[in-house]
């Protein structure tokens, strides 16, 4: 994840303090990420991928290689099978 190393100050009634303090800690993470993530969010920019993120569509990259290389083969009953569960899995991985 890239450094954050500006500073941005706020203002918040004592109420919307409390509230943000509460989501973050009930989400376990800082004032600052929550901020952060809802910034992105209203935006409509992405979330920055954490590295089991990372790993994992590493992961999923080598089985869409291997389920290539079989399909080059000829192996096309199992490779339905395999594909619809890469794309479950992918499906899964975007939900986070």
């Amino acid at each position: 994840m890239r450094s954050c190393n500006k500073r941005f100050e706020m203002r918040l009634p004592e109420w919307e303090k409390h509230t943000a303090e509460t989501m973050a800690q009930s989400r376990g993470i800082t004032v600052s990420e929550l901020l952060r993530r809802a910034l992105r969010a209203h935006a409509g920019l992405p979330e920055p991928l954490g590295e089991e993120d990372r790993n994992s569509i590493v992961a999923l990259r080598r089985r869409i290689n291997a389920i290539e290389s079989r399909l080059e083969a000829g192996d096309v009953a199992e490779i339905a099978a395999d594909l619809m569960q890469a794309r479950a899995d992918a499906q899964a991985l975007l939900r986070r």
